[in-house]
């Protein structure tokens, strides 16, 4: 039994303070779960906006260049070209990124440059409408050649040099060769040649190699690149990855819905069986017929 008055302002005892923590440690075991969903799921909607976006910004590009896709790089080593002319100003060897600026807006800000060489130089994306929020702790997410969107170049504009010819694979090619843009994949969310993210991401490969374009590499063909030779689509959202069709509308898809074969112990696009010519899976919603490609053979 207490001493009288010695109630008023009296501590926690240990098994109260034990309780308390136990039920908040409770609480959270049940509330971050549903938070970091909440916020995986808003991550997702507002990449989603992003690559609807970029589809709204090809077809201004298309509108206003002849219908004809813009280049995934334009490697001017042996045509003689050093800068082409971006919206008002020049930059050397553009990636695509840089010709979509009527909607997305400039990729780097150019205003923020004291000088032209500072400017060329840059390499790191300021503008957040290229940004996947998911992908925002990761190294190279503000890389113009390691971000987050990739580009359907096999089948829309590959300006890789094919071998012993002096020509591109795959460019220049038109919309009105599309016989089915609302099946054709534009943009959508992209891996790179790391694991889970990382470089050349600003290319996304198909299932299988585009050979009847002219395709002899998958995107990441550099040693120097990263440990894998093959950047395909990244379902980094709850197992979806987002698409935007050549039609301009966006959807979340998995691996297997854009014909990719998965792995069954990584979860991830079987890369163990790719060849230099093709690999697993099915192309149809890239090639821009709806058709697969035919046999290697």
């Amino acid at each position: 039994m207490r001493p009288k008055g010695n109630n008023d302002g009296r501590g926690f005892t240990l098994v109260e303070l034990l309780v308390v923590i136990a039920i908040i440690a409770l609480l959270m075991g049940i509330l971050l779960p549903a938070l970091n969903r909440a916020r995986g799921q808003a991550q997702k909607i507002v990449c989603l906006a992003n690559t609807r976006r970029l589809g709204v910004s090809m077809m201004l590009y298309l509108d206003s260049n002849e219908n004809l896709f813009p280049p995934d790089r334009i490697r001017g080593n042996w045509v003689g070209i050093n800068y082409v002319t971006v919206g008002p100003y020049e930059r050397r060897n553009p990636r695509w990124i840089w010709y979509l600026n009527e909607g997305m807006g400039f990729v780097i800000n150019p205003y923020k440059y004291d000088n032209e060489a500072d400017f060329q130089a840059a390499l790191e994306m300021d503008n957040d409408y290229y940004i996947c929020p998911s992908l925002k702790n990761f190294e190279y997410i503000r890389s113009i050649r390691n971000g987050a969107y990739g580009y359907n170049y096999q089948y829309l504009a590959n300006t890789r040099e094919l071998e012993g010819v002096r020509n591109y694979a795959n460019y220049p090619s038109s919309f009105l060769q599309i016989k089915r843009p609302g099946e054709t994949v534009l943009f959508c969310d992209s891996r790179g040649a790391d694991i889970p993210h990382g470089q050349h991401a600003y290319l996304v490969d198909p299932p299988k190699m585009a050979y009847s374009k002219g395709a002899r590499h998958f995107s990441p063909k550099a040693n120097s690149v990263g440990p894998l030779k093959y950047s395909p689509a990244d379902a980094r959202h709850f197992g979806k990855i987002n698409v935007v069709f050549l039609d301009g509308h966006a959807q979340s898809m998995t691996y297997e819905q854009l014909g990719y074969e998965v792995d069954p112990e990584t979860k991830r696009p079987d890369e163990k069986t790719l060849t230099e010519i093709g690999g697993p899976g099915k192309n149809n919603l890239w090639t821009g017929t709806g058709r697969d490609e035919p046999d290697v053979n």
